[in-house]
């Protein structure tokens, strides 16, 4: 296993990928990924069934789950790895994260519904769509009224209504960090290069520092987007504060460009202590 790459950011159609859990182990399999982990957005039903799966396929899997926090205005992902599946507690902590991720969405169609006769909050909750295409249901609901043509294009719309995830009540880091943990799960800041926005290296650094205060075990320090040099800080900062190191492709399937195994990178280049034990 060790000879093989790891990619632990993968996401299915059961939050906003457009692959089913067995065609993304079939994939990386493929590619010659030795440990995986698939991170739904505030859902674990692609982790559990991939947990199903792996004893069918010379792969290791871990169970995960991407988590959404707000800290200081600014919306963070925290991936939650080696969690009990089973811990009600936490089962019910997500479905609360999944209903805010979607009462987002709802706040902007009634923003929506001032500007546009084409839509209402009813036509919108009794909307269906295929999951199979990726993203999220807000997206396909634009393109349905045909105010847009794609779903990347369904992005503008938050923008131009200055609609952000600060219109509900996230969690803090520190939160989520407590339920992983209580849920025997290590938590992982996710690419923390294409969320802080800090241009100066110094800040950028300090900014991570102070994220890592509020219980954070390791970072995803290999992201394709990631420069070399926040790569390396990213790792220096894990090597200094004794924190886990990891990397994920953030794979989305067709919805986005980035693909399974793509960051190449060898399992032993990382630490990941028990989380794979």
């Amino acid at each position: 296993m060790f000879r093989k790459i790891a990619d632990l950011h993968i996401h299915s159609f059961y939050s906003d990928g457009t692959m089913s859990p067995e065609e993304i182990i079939i994939a990386a399999s493929n590619k010659g990924v030795g440990l995986l982990a698939i991170t739904d957005h505030d859902i674990l039903d692609g982790s559990m069934e991939l947990m199903k799966l792996c004893n069918s396929y010379d792969i290791k899997c871990i169970p995960g789950v991407e988590v959404d926090a707000v800290d200081n205005g600014v919306n963070y992902h925290i991936l939650g790895y080696g969690i009990n599946l089973a811990n009600e507690e936490f089962s019910q902590f997500i479905k609360q994260n999944r209903n805010l991720l979607e009462e987002v969405n709802i706040k902007l169609i009634e923003k929506m519904e001032h500007d546009y006769d084409c839509v209402t909050l009813s036509d919108y909750t009794d909307f269906k769509y295929d999951k199979r295409k990726g993203g999220w249901k807000a997206l396909h609901y634009f393109i349905e009224k045909g105010l847009t043509k794609s779903l990347l294009e369904g992005f503008m719309l938050y923008s131009k209504h200055e609609h952000s995830y600060n219109c509900v009540q996230f969690p803090s880091i520190e939160q989520v960090c407590k339920y992983i943990h209580s849920a025997g799960g290590k938590a992982i800041l996710a690419h923390p290069g294409k969320v802080i926005k800090e241009a100066n290296i110094d800040d950028f650094k300090n900014e991570i520092l102070r994220i890592v205060n509020s219980g954070i075990d390791g970072i995803e320090c290999y992201y394709p987007s990631h420069t070399r040099e926040i790569t390396n800080l990213c790792i220096e900062i894990c090597k200094d504060r004794n924190l886990l190191i990891t990397c994920g492709s953030d794979c989305h399937g067709e919805f986005e460009d980035s693909e399974i195994g793509e960051m190449n990178i060898p399992i032993e280049k990382l630490r990941l202590d028990d989380i794979i034990y």
